[in-house]
């Protein structure tokens, strides 16, 4: 028994151990499966024999006997379900490694055993799913005679094969996946046979299409009333369904026989009708499936070419009408799957096959119905992008006959887009040009020169704006693609600029530079140089022939600008680097920096990127595109690369002296540049420089230090610090032995007064560390730099204090164990740059002291610190005593020593307060706890800092005891505004009360504040009850004003307690004043549109007032209204036979008549001073002001002793005749 067949009952073994362990299942099913195979193993005669060919035919035996004692042999039904399925499934697995001479010897015998598995009603899905696999078995074992029945059987293989079909359009899902495996591993497995081909296959492809054929007529023959019944729909979609899943089933395993391919794509492309989406896409995979299959066997086999040819060519025969755009698209979809397929496994044949595939579609192309045209465009853009394999448009290392064949098939393809670009297509122009700009893109550099005449039409497009303008933009992507296809070179050969005295015969192209910016890739630089750098120097010479100010300068100038913002693009990896990029060249490009700053920017970019193109591109980018590896091999850019070298040194000398002449707050391009030649420039080269630089910084400060100046805001900055900018950018690549120069210059420019020179000094430090040779420099001189941190403490700078801490923290990394006095000597320092003024020296203080303790804590039990330098007194270096060395602080001179420590402390304990031990943190607790008393605010404040991290961060039964102690200090602080201390205490104490419990701090909380504790108590009370009826269906709202940098902060800064306060105060405060808003309504039916962004036009602060309708009525002027919030507005114009009557302000003669008119409605003085009223009609008394306004109110006089011609004779009557 060879080594296969043993690992074959091995298999089997395994799976019979598997069923054995189920004897203490909880599932019935499977433990009496279980229970079967032990009880029939027990009862195998010879069990423990290695005759593993006996054993089978014994457990064969013995489970065919279950199986008939489970059946009633006259009825053919099951009397015993469980019985029957337990021995159908042993029996599934037995069969499939059973010799097929024994199988085929008991097919009938078998078969009609296990059919009533699957005919009786009573089957349930596992039973069937059990017999299914035993017929599969059955039928994988018959040979070629018995599939043809030679021998006249009435029980045949195709009998029991045309069960399992049926089984693989059951509506039963998992029946039906398993029916369809088993017939997937039939078809794959055929039996010895002349042909590759199934003996069954036809037998299977007949019933299928017949299924096919009989639900699509039915389908067809509902009526358009039962189709809108949904339970209808969706039965006969079911039937389609299950029908095309055979169908996919069948042809994945590449067995659909060749003659009934036509009426396969026939029915399916009638199924692709439907407008459910399910059954197109299940067509489409159809189709899919049966490309791959055959394409699959053309390339192993090559018996399946012509057959795909055929497939190809009766889907073409199927075309639909160019006007039917539901049938149309998904024929177009069919045609792209089909094509891009043979595209794969026959690249060549494909591209030789586009011509016929592009006239085909060009029928559709012409559709006047936009959605068929344009599925036809995007059909002939997928198949120029997935079926031209770009491995075919190689020509190096490539048969010359291939070569010739895709020069042809480009060259057909060319004279369609042509035709195209006629009048016929005109409808669908932008499609044509879209198809075109993706010719060029995917032929690349073989577009040259077979698409040069559609180029040239697209051009005149272009030239003739008037008529063409609506498509400018797709002719400027075609004319953009040909330049990145076929290079800049070659698209100006034939379409040249013209931008020096252009005429109707060579029209001018400046239109053409900004399209050349953008899709300049991989060109020829001698194309900048030859043909783009005359042009330039002959439009400088005529600026002095214009005026300053004439817009033919300006015109002139925007050319020359565009021109040269090219040569960045044309430094993009460039194919003749070492050709174009000559002395004379580089000369003039460096001769520009200095003379013309406007261009340093363009130059700079241009000369970074003819490093950084060949650097990437020699280290494996752009690996993928083999067309560009053709062209322009990796070794040509590696010699582009050691070209460049030669010419580093020069360059950046030339950067350097342009960097120095440069303002500080433009140019750093000028750095990036210079590190971009600094990655190519050899060590030689680059000492050499080094040491250059290095003699003329000492120059530098000497003359610094002989003249006393200093830099001036708004002046040339300093050559000192200048240099040492260039110093910092060479540091990461200066070899070893330059780094004496560089500690040299550090201790030297360390003591500068000048703050830009000190931190740039300090940078070099840290620059220096990112490199692992710099870190064991900086490591084997840290005693040097040590001393020279120390001695310059007192000299430092406010702007470079943050330099400072980060060399300092470069520092405290690299300390040995025996230099760990550093950290006490430096640790004052940084815990009050924890208080200073600029946060990015604070966040740089708090890092250093973290990484001050993470040190000590690493060298704990190896690191020694020396507590004074006289005697030899040592302390272990831990966590526990670099806390006690912070403590010193506590001690200052100053208020502001002391809140610096106490600010370090919580920043400290929150990191390490796992690491601490309890009686430390205690000890530090309480002393720190003790400054909560203090007087001085800037220390209490900090104070009540550490106390709200020690409550939030420290265990639950340390705190406890010191809550009672803490209560009366915090709340000392309670009532004072100053600096939010009230806000910070109340949100400690409702924290103390979440961990703690309300009823704990209640019975510590000191009576004379109990007033805050049920203010508190309230408030939390308040917001449950408001929160209770909304919380379920409510959203929380992302809180996206608080952003916290680390843990610690949030735990500092964090105060939900604090906009809950807010709250309530403003809750408490509502009853007095409360800031509300209002929406005014529109008028009109149309509602507020709130995502409109003239809504908030419509928000107001203050209550809408609106006006009675009596007070409407009374302004008469039909020029004016008032909207609904009072105010007046001008109505628009009113339909009128006369234009003027659309003024509305004709009416009002001038200004000093409204003047006047308003003097005679005002207000006059009358007796005892008392403003009186005009009277007169009720019009002209009309004041235009409504009630609801809050004007003041004037008291009017009593009619009581007026004297007037109009007073009222009811209420007065004179007793005296005057």
């Amino acid at each position: 028994m060879d080594a296969d067949q043993v690992a074959h009952y091995m298999e089997l073994e395994e799976k019979l151990s598997k069923i054995r362990k189920q004897l203490s299942s909880k599932l019935d099913n499977q433990k009496h499966i279980a229970i079967i195979l032990t009880s029939v193993e027990e009862n195998i005669e010879g069990y423990a024999s290695n005759d593993i060919t006996k054993n089978i035919v014994q457990y064969i035996i013995a489970f065919m006997t279950l199986l008939d004692q489970s059946m009633n042999q006259k009825a053919h039904a099951i009397n015993d379900l469980q019985l029957a399925t337990s021995a159908t499934y042993l029996l599934d697995i037995i069969f499939h490694y059973t010799p097929k001479t024994l199988l085929r010897s008991k097919f009938t015998e078998v078969l009609t055993k296990v059919a009533p598995c699957i005919t009786d009603p009573k089957s349930e899905s596992l039973l069937i799913r059990s017999a299914i696999g035993v017929l599969e078995a059955l039928l994988l074992a018959q040979d070629a005679q018995a599939w043809n029945n030679t021998n006249n059987l009435s029980v045949t293989p195709k009998r029991g094969l045309q069960g399992l079909l049926e089984l693989c359009i059951d509506a039963r899902p998992k029946i039906r996946k398993r029916a369809q495996e088993s017939v997937t591993q039939i078809l794959l497995n055929p039996p010895a046979a002349p042909t590759a081909e199934h003996v069954a296959a036809h037998f299977i492809a007949d019933f299928t299409l017949k299924q096919l054929t009989q639900v699509i007529n039915e389908f067809n023959s509902l009526s358009n009333k039962k189709l809108k019944v949904e339970s209808v729909k969706e039965e006969i979609n079911g039937k389609i369904t299950r029908v095309t899943k055979l169908v996919n089933t069948i042809v994945s395993t590449g067995q659909w026989p060749s003659s009934m391919i036509e009426p396969l794509c026939d029915y399916l492309l009638e199924v692709t009708k439907s407008s459910d989406q399910y059954l197109v896409s299940g067509a489409f995979q159809c189709f899919e499936n049966l490309f791959n299959s055959m394409a699959q066997l053309s390339t192993t086999t090559g018996l399946a070419e012509n057959k795909y040819v055929k497939v190809l060519d009766t889907i073409f025969t199927l075309k639909p009408s160019n006007s039917d755009t539901h049938l149309a698209g998904s024929w177009i979809a069919v045609v792209v799957k089909g094509v891009s397929t043979y595209a794969i496994h026959q690249p060549l044949k494909c591209l030789q096959k586009l011509p016929e595939v592009f006239k085909i579609i060009s029928f559709y192309l012409q559709s006047e119905t936009q959605e068929v045209s344009y599925s036809a465009s995007q059909c002939l853009i997928a198949i120029l992008t997935q079926a031209i394999k770009d491995e075919i448009l190689l020509t190096k290392d490539v048969d010359l006959k291939i070569v010739e064949s895709v020069n042809e098939s480009i060259k057909q393809l060319s004279d369609i887009f042509v035709d195209f670009l006629t009048i016929r297509y005109t409808h669908a122009a932008k499609e044509v040009l879209t198809i075109i700009a993706t010719a060029f893109q995917k032929f690349r550099y073989r577009a040259n020169p077979y698409l040069i005449q559609p180029l040239q039409i697209v051009d005149k497009w272009r030239i003739n704006e008037e008529n063409y303008l609506d498509y400018q933009k797709e002719v400027e992507l075609v004319i953009g693609s040909a330049i990145s296809a076929m290079g800049p070179d070659v698209v100006l050969q034939y379409l040249p600029l013209n931008l020096i005295n252009p005429s109707n015969d060579q029209p001018g192209r400046a239109w053409l530079l900004p399209i050349l910016r953008d899709y300049i890739r991989n060109a020829k630089l001698s194309t900048f140089v030859n043909d783009l750098i005359p042009v330039v120097a002959h439009f400088e010479a005529t600026f002095d022939q214009f005026p300053e100010e004439s817009v033919q300068l300006r015109v002139i100038q925007t050319v020359v600008d565009q021109i040269w913002s090219l040569l960045p693009h044309f430094a993009e990896l460039p194919k003749d680097l070492r050709k174009s990029f000559t002395d004379e060249f580089a000369q003039e490009l460096c001769s520009l920096l200095y003379s013309k700053p406007d261009l340093r920017t363009t130059i700079c970019n241009s000369l970074k990127m003819l490093v950084e193109s060949n650097l990437l591109y020699s280290q494996g980018a752009l690996a993928e595109d083999i067309i560009l590896h053709e062209q322009f091999p990796v070794e040509e850019a590696k010699k582009n690369l050691e070209y460049l070298t030669t010419k580093s040194s020069n360059l950046l000398a030339v950067f350097f002296n342009v960097y120095t002449q440069t303002s500080p707050g433009s140019r750093g391009f000028i750095l990036e540049t210079i590190e971009s030649y600094l990655k190519i420039t050899t060590a030689e080269d680059i000492e050499k420089t080094f040491n250059n630089v290095c003699t003329l910084l000492k120059n530098s400060m000497e003359e610094d230090a002989s003249n006393n100046k200093s830099n001036k805001n708004g002046a040339v900055p300093q050559l000192t610090s200048t240099l040492l900018d260039i110093v910092i950018t060479m540091v990461n690549y200066l070899p070893p032995s330059s780094y004496f120069a560089l500690f040299s210059i550090f201790d030297t420019t360390i003591k500068s007064p000048n703050n830009l020179i000190q931190k740039r000094s300090y940078r070099i430090i840290s620059k220096l560390s990112e490199l692992p040779t710099g870190s064991e420099a900086v490591a084997t001189h840290i005693c040097a730099i040590e001393n020279t941190i120390i001695g310059n403490s007192h000299t430092v700078q406010a702007a470079s204090r943050a330099s400072r801490l980060e060399a300092i923290n470069t520092v405290v990394n690299l300390l040995p164990s025996d230099h760990l006095n550093f950290i006490v000597k430096v640790v004052s320092e940084v815990i009050l740059a924890t208080k200073d003024v600029n946060e990015k020296t604070r966040d740089i203080a708090f890092a250093t002291l973290i990484a001050m303790g993470h040190k000590m804590q690493k060298e704990s039990g190896v690191g020694v610190i020396k507590m004074d330098e006289e005697s030899n007194e040592v302390q272990p270096a831990n966590i526990s005593e670099f806390f006690k060395i912070v403590s010193v602080g506590l001690i200052g001179e100053s208020q502001h020593m002391v809140s610096s420590t106490i600010t370090a402390y919580s920043c400290l304990m929150f990191e390490f307060k796992d690491m601490l031990p309890s009686d430390i943190i205690m000890d530090i607790y309480d002393t720190v706890e003790l400054y909560l008393t203090s007087n001085s605010r800037e220390i209490a404040k900090s104070a009540i800092g550490f106390a709200k991290v020690c409550v939030l961060g420290l265990p639950e039964g340390m705190m406890r005891d010191k809550v009672p102690e803490l209560l009366p200090k915090l709340l000392r602080w309670s009532n004072e505004h100053t600096g939010h201390f009230k806000q910070k205490v109340k949100h400690i104490i409702e924290r103390l009360i979440r961990r703690f419990g309300y009823d704990f701090i209640d019975q510590h909380f000191p009576e004379d504040d109990r007033k805050l504790l049920t203010n508190i108590r309230k408030t939390n009370n308040r917001m449950k009850r408001r929160e209770g009826g909304t919380k379920e269906n409510s959203i929380p709202l992302a809180d996206t004003g608080r952003n916290f940098l680390s843990a610690y902060e949030e735990a500092i800064y964090d105060s939900d307690g604090e906009l809950k306060e807010k709250e309530d105060d403003g809750d408490e405060q509502s009853t007095k004043k409360s800031a509300k808003q209002y929406i005014i309504e529109k008028s009109g039916d149309n509602p507020l549109d709130l995502l409109d962004s003239e809504t908030l036009a419509h928000i107001s602060s203050s209550q809408p007032r609106k006006f009675k309708k009596d007070s409407k009525k009374r302004i008469t002027d039909d020029a004016f209204s008032f909207d609904s919030e009072g105010k007046l507005v001008v109505n628009g114009k009113e339909q009128g036979p006369k234009a003027d009557d659309d003024d509305p302000l004709k009416s009002i003669s001038s200004g000093i008549n409204a003047y006047l008119d308003a003097v005679k409605q005002g207000p006059v003085r009358g007796q005892r001073n008392k403003l009186k009223f005009k009277k007169g009609s009720k019009k002209e008394d009309d004041d235009g002001f409504s009630d609801d306004e809050k004007l003041p109110k004037m008291s009017r006089p009593s009619n009581k002793n007026k004297i007037g011609k109009n007073f009222k004779k009811n209420k007065f009557k004179s007793k005296r005749r005057l």
